[in-house]
Formats: structure tokens, sequence, C-alpha cells
């Protein structure tokens, strides 16, 4: 009994965990834009400055942009043809789970099969999950017309943990950037 207690719980974190960790990505743009006049880019200094970031992980942040940009055949220019404008926004989230139902199976009274040897039972705590989730914008503004011509968002960063964080921006950066242009994903 003690077994199937112990191997629900740890089911139980690891459903938890990978609740967690899963990106949610979406972009939306503007239907009318020439994705292949857009040849180089910079950053937009003051959506930069204002990135609620500490100045570690908004190095990381913008390190992440640049080399998927630079994978894109983007060339970063003192003299752009957009503006790349980052926005993080962070919440925090509290997921609880239990107590767990554990029923068991066998032959009971009356006919036909029904649950267990002596009824079921509810079991095990609660358990409570507290983090900082964190979502990344990434904007793409063309400063000659000063319009923003396509948005994408990454959600469900977990902010609290540091660990491997640099390689979680990097992999959700690019997961946001996959869907740039936009009629590339058409195409396929």
């Amino acid at each position: 009994m003690k077994t199937i207690k112990n191997l629900l719980m740890l089911f139980a974190l690891v459903i938890a965990l990978a609740g967690c960790s899963s990106l949610r990505t979406a972009s939306d743009f503007d239907k009318n834009a020439d994705f292949n006049r857009y040849k180089t880019y910079n950053f937009y200094d003051k959506g930069i400055a204002r990135v609620k970031l500490n100045n570690l992980d908004k190095r990381r942040l913008v390190a992440a942009v640049e080399a998927e940009m630079n994978a894109k055949g983007f060339t970063k220019s003192e003299r752009p043809d957009m503006l790349v404008n980052l926005v993080v926004v962070a919440r925090e989230k509290t997921d609880v789970y239990g107590p767990a139902y554990y029923g068991g199976w066998g032959w009971g009274g009356g006919w036909g099969w029904r649950g267990g040897w002596g009824s079921p039972f509810w079991g095990g705590g609660n358990y409570v999950n507290q983090y900082i989730e964190g979502t990344i914008i990434i904007d793409f503004l063309d400063p000659a017309k000063k319009e923003l011509f396509w948005h994408g968002r990454g959600s469900g960063f977990n902010l609290d943990n540091l660990k491997k964080r640099e390689e979680r921006l990097y992999t959700g950066v690019k997961e946001i950037l996959a869907q740039y242009p936009p009629n590339a994903l058409a195409a396929k």
C-alpha cells in the first residue's frame, strides 16, 4: 500500500513539474507587411531600459535574441530596417495538487465488478508549488513607419528556477522566433 502511495505522489510531482516547464508560444503580424524587405535590426533602447529583469538576465535575453536573429540571416545595424522591442511580464503562480484518490479493484458485494477490497479512500496531503511565471514578448517595429509589424510571445517561463536559466532563455527565444517570418510558416 505504501508503495502505491509513493508511486502516486511521484506521478503527481512529475505532472506538476511538466506543467511548469511547458512554454506556450503565439504570434501575430500585419498581413500587409513585406517581410522580405527587413534585413537589418537593432534593439529599441527605450524598450530594453524598461525590461524588468536583473542585468544578468537582461544581457542573456538580448544575447539570445541576437544569436537567433543572426542565425536567421539578419545583420545588426546602427541604421536598421527593424527595431526589436522586448517586454517581460511576470506574475506569481500557485499550483495545488491533492489530495489523491486511491481506489481498489476486485470483486465487491452484490453482482458484478466493483470497487476494491473494502471501500475506496482518500489519502495524501496537498502539494503546493509557488513560483514566478514569466512571459517574454518580442515585437518587431518598422522605424520608418513607426508601426508594429510582428508580435511574438512565449508564456510559461519559470523565473524562480536559476538552474539552466540561460539555456531556457535561448530555447524560449528560439521557439518564439521560429514563428518569424509568418510567410515561411504558411508555406510549410
